[in-house]
């Protein structure tokens, strides 16, 4: 995977107090107290693992100042990012996050625009890792109760339907089609006989 050249692995990275000394030296910040604590720690010993992964909120001090460093050259033809907002990340889907380094917000830009109003907007890294917990928890979250008699009666009528639209609905058109074509290219005109 790579992000304005930066390619990136797969594996937890461990970023030390050197590496985020590095980040704030070449890039000219100081970086959020809650983001440098996200940086530093050793996610393999954090409980809810995966919930904020490495491509979201990325772990190499490379690859952050090189991204931040494009996106402030105007990366693809886009509006220069001032020097107080640095790359954090991306879900993969073109649209970074980035910290200000001066307020502490975090924002999901509109594919690396910071002109534009921000997909999302959070106060601080705390805030971007609660709102990410809430969405694991709630993709996580199963049920335990029993289904009601109609929740069961309303799985079987969509079964039912989707049998009938495939074997008697789709059967019926397509026919239809059938008859339609032989009288648009042949002129026949369909007959039914009663053979009984």
């Amino acid at each position: 995977m790579s992000t304005c050249g930066v390619s990136r692995s797969k594996e937890t990275h461990v970023v030390t107090e050197e590496d985020i000394a590095k980040i704030e030296t070449a890039l000219g910040v100081c970086l959020p107290a809650d983001y440098r604590a996200h940086l530093a720690k050793n996610d393999e010993d954090e409980e809810e693992h995966g919930v904020v992964d490495d491509v979201t909120a990325m772990r190499d001090a490379y690859g952050i100042i090189k991204a931040t460093r494009d996106y402030r050259a105007g990366f693809e033809g886009l509006p220069p990012w001032p020097a107080h907002w640095v790359y954090m990340g991306d879900e993969a889907d073109a649209c970074p996050y980035a910290v200000d380094c001066v307020s502490g917000q975090f924002r999901k830009t509109d594919k690396g625009n910071l002109l534009r109003p921000p997909l999302k907007a959070y106060a601080s890294f705390d805030e971007f890792h609660a709102e990410h917990l809430r969405a694991y928890d709630e993709r996580m979250y199963v049920s335990d109760e029993p289904l009601t008699l109609g929740d069961r009666v309303k799985n079987w009528l969509w079964g039912l339907a989707i049998f009938l639209g495939i074997f008697v609905v789709m059967p019926m058109i397509l026919f239809s089609l059938k008859l339609l074509y032989r009288y648009l290219v042949y002129g026949e005109v369909p007959r039914f006989e009663n053979k009984w």
